[in-house]
């Protein structure tokens, strides 16, 4: 007895005596790095077993829970991450190599990459293949939710390309890995919670549940919290799989838009054009305005179209996505349920776009020309966002992207510093407002 514990306190000196030569200063074996995401895969550990409570409320089981996230550890590859500095108090600080490296997403980039005429015309000619194939299903889902065949299949193209794009993460380590160190991380852990009920449910089982980076699921693309909302059982089999039954997903889609607010007796947007020198600030939704006084602002429907004499006291609002070096469009509220789904202008005129080509089998016909705009990083949109808060403008959610109201603003400065009218940044403005 006594030699074995003599066996195992030597052994333990050993080990800590390495241990203390791999982290020296200037030792040959050091690895900053790895001895980082030790110290945060410790505390993402703690991390989960706090989210207990919360889970246990929710009524997920000890066993699921356990489960699911004992062991879990952290996908270091996902995108807008933002690990902790230090790794916890008094510990470990966050390397340079390790700084995060966010990864573009289509629907904040440059405008008028995202349409594409390849892409719309590949994606509306598969759609209405589609629509000859699911026809009986697609007309079912329209009758019963009130949303277009046509909205529902451009929202499948879009978000996986009919299911056939690669969902090639698992779903509980994504969202758990936001949560924990995320940019919108107090968004996504009551997804982890929802993601541990759809288990203990029996909705799916983890290996069914692979998604996109951001944890998103199944052919349309859902979140847990949106599975737990608007999942429905369309096929009849007793279960709602937005993985496998294309029936489900696509009913699950109508019934979100449905059940936010989609007005089936209107369509999703008009595209417009405008009178020269036009006040681009007078876009966003908190600008709405009756059709009829767009009308008496100059406003008109493009290629000499009227708009429906029924529709004219609908309340519209101006979206101008690349200011005034784009297309214009009066968005009804329809493209504001679009916008719920993906919190994307471009998105919902993507999506819209699309579903008419399919609905009328008509190529690209866009009349307002995408014209080239100058490139940005996210850090010096977030920048430029921050002083102009400084500054007293309301430039929306501070977060280096340009929506409406950071448009109406840079419309504002321009007028303000003589510069031409545009609502869209410029590096001429960004470094005046910077300087």
């Amino acid at each position: 007895m006594a030699a074995a514990q003599l066996t195992r306190t030597c052994l333990a000196f050993a080990l800590l005596f390495a241990l203390a030569l791999t982290s020296r200063p200037g030792a040959g074996v050091a690895d900053p790095a790895s001895d980082y995401k030790r110290a945060v895969e410790t505390s993402f550990a703690q991390w989960l077993e706090g989210l207990w409570p919360e889970a246990e409320a929710a009524g997920v089981s000890r066993a699921t829970f356990d489960k699911q996230l004992k062991g879990l550890k952290l996908d270091w590859s996902l995108p807008q991450l933002t690990p902790p500095d230090p790794a916890y108090p008094g510990g470990p600080a966050l390397p340079a190599s390790m700084k995060p490296k966010p990864k573009p997403q289509a629907e904040f980039g440059v405008p008028q990459n995202y349409f594409k005429a390849s892409s719309l015309n590949a994606l509306a000619g598969s759609g209405r293949a589609k629509y000859r194939q699911l026809a009986p299903t697609l007309k079912a889902i329209e009758e019963q939710y009130g949303v277009p065949a046509s909205i529902v299949l451009a929202i499948w193209g879009r978000e996986t390309g009919f299911g056939r794009a690669a969902l090639p993460y698992d779903a509980v380590t994504a969202i758990a890995s936001q949560a924990f160190m995320g940019r919108r991380a107090d968004e996504f852990r009551p997804q982890l919670i929802g993601a541990l009920q759809i288990i203990e449910l029996g909705h799916a089982t983890r290996q069914m549940m692979k998604s996109s980076w951001a944890g998103a699921m199944g052919h349309v693309q859902f979140l847990p919290g949106d599975f737990e909302e608007h999942a429905v059982d369309f096929d009849g089999d007793g279960r709602r799989d937005i993985w496998a039954s294309v029936p489900d997903a696509l009913a699950s889609a109508g019934n979100a838009l449905r059940s936010q607010g989609w007005d089936g007796n209107q369509p999703w947007a008009y595209e417009v054009t405008l009178p020269k020198n036009f006040d681009c600030t007078l876009q966003g939704p908190d600008q709405s305005l009756p059709i009829k006084e767009w009308i008496d602002l100059g406003v008109r429907r493009v290629n000499g179209r009227e708009f429906p004499q029924d529709r004219l006291g609908d309340w519209t609002f101006l979206v101008l996505p690349a200011g005034m070096k784009g297309p214009a469009f009066l968005a009804t509220t329809n493209f504001s349920v679009l916008k719920l789904y993906n919190n994307s202008d471009v998105y919902a005129i993507f999506v819209g776009h699309v579903a008419d080509m399919i609905a009328y089998n008509t190529p690209v016909q866009f009349v307002g020309t995408w014209q080239p705009v100058e490139r940005f990083t996210r850090d010096r949109i977030l920048k430029f966002q921050e002083v102009l808060v400084s500054q007293g403008h309301d430039v929306g959610k501070v977060d280096g992207l340009v929506g409406f109201k950071t448009r109406q603003t840079i419309g504002k400065e321009e007028k303000a510093r003589g510069l031409p009218l545009t609502c869209y940044p410029s590096h001429a403005l960004i470094n005046q407002v910077l300087k």
